[in-house]
């Protein structure tokens, strides 16, 4: 029997779409990260640059993103994520923005000041994930109580042990050993 030999396979990197190229054009630099199953052109910012950025991709008649349609919350194996949709009404076009931190300190830029929409979705990142936005104006919980302790989406995170939910099944160290935030070994 002859032995197969597998013969690597080279990967093109995304080249810059549409609005990539756009904020080339303004002075700022962002990765390509393609295009997602809806078309969509996505884009890997610095946080230093995502106000400035989201402040072009608004006002700009060519790319007019009124719309905030989601921040989300991700939770990587070695840094969180923070994963911005706009939506142009008048194009009729949309952009997913990602912006990475560190897990020790998770920071990023507010953009309430461009969407006013952006207020609640910040504050449930930081109720849910721990995420600080600087320059929120409210930064404060919005679904768990003030006094409530820890961030229930965190991979790390455990249960309170109540008369609501018992004591938890796993033990904190178990809990922490199978959990993505952890490094791996």
């Amino acid at each position: 029997m002859s032995e197969v030999v597998a013969t690597p396979v080279e990967v093109t990197p995304p080249s810059p779409g549409e609005y990539g190229l756009f904020l080339k054009e303004n002075g700022i630099d962002s990765k390509p990260l393609g295009k997602d199953s809806q078309d969509v052109e996505m884009l890997e910012l610095e946080g230093k640059d995502l106000v400035k950025s989201c402040k072009l991709l608004k006002e700009n008649k060519k790319t007019n993103f009124d719309l905030l349609l989601l921040i989300t919350a991700v939770e990587l194996k070695s840094s969180f994520q923070c994963v911005y949709l706009l939506h142009s009404l008048s194009t009729k076009k949309s952009l997913r923005i990602k912006i990475s931190t560190g897990k020790e300190n998770p920071v990023f830029p507010s953009v309430t000041s461009i969407w006013s929409t952006a207020d609640w979705y910040e504050r449930e990142a930081y109720d849910m994930m721990g995420f600080k936005f600087e320059g929120h104006p409210d930064l404060k919980r919005i679904l768990n109580p003030d006094n409530w302790i820890g961030f229930p989406l965190r991979k790390d995170y455990i249960p309170p042990s109540d008369a609501l939910n018992g004591p938890h099944p796993v033990s904190e160290k178990e809990m922490s050993d199978r959990t993505l935030s952890k490094p791996s070994k």
